[in-house]
């Protein structure tokens, strides 16, 4: 049985938790919500699709991409030598943290393939 606690309730220890009354709780959305698994090629674009992890994933991206453009283009940046060849780099920056968090999301969401049963008969 899951408690239900407003936001402008007390807590147990009956002290105030400062929220306004209607205000979302950290955990009053995702409470027995169960993450998607995959096991096939289509439930793998759904869990990639799913928007906590294009969220996670678009994150990710611009934090790590942004830092790799600053590394990797910022001299070029600087001097505003910005031919075609420095766009594609500058896309790549992005594209790549995005494909390997989407990697991360799909390793750690994949469902285990069931075992075969074995009869010893």
């Amino acid at each position: 049985m899951r408690a239900v606690v407003s936001p402008s309730s007390p807590t147990q220890d009956g002290r105030d938790r400062g929220l306004a009354p209607g205000a979302p709780t950290a955990l009053s959305d995702h409470v027995g919500a169960t993450p998607p698994t995959w096991g096939s090629a289509p439930e793998a674009l759904a869990v990639c699709l799913h928007r906590p992890n294009r969220r996670r994933v678009a994150l990710i991206a611009a934090v790590v991409g942004t830092a790799l453009v600053g590394i990797n283009q910022g001299g070029v940046l600087a001097s505003g030598h910005l031919g075609w060849v420095v766009w594609v780099r500058m896309v790549l920056d992005y594209l790549i943290p995005a494909c390997v968090s989407t990697m991360g999301v799909l390793a750690g969401s994949r469902r285990a393939a069931p075992e075969a049963r074995q009869d010893s008969s």
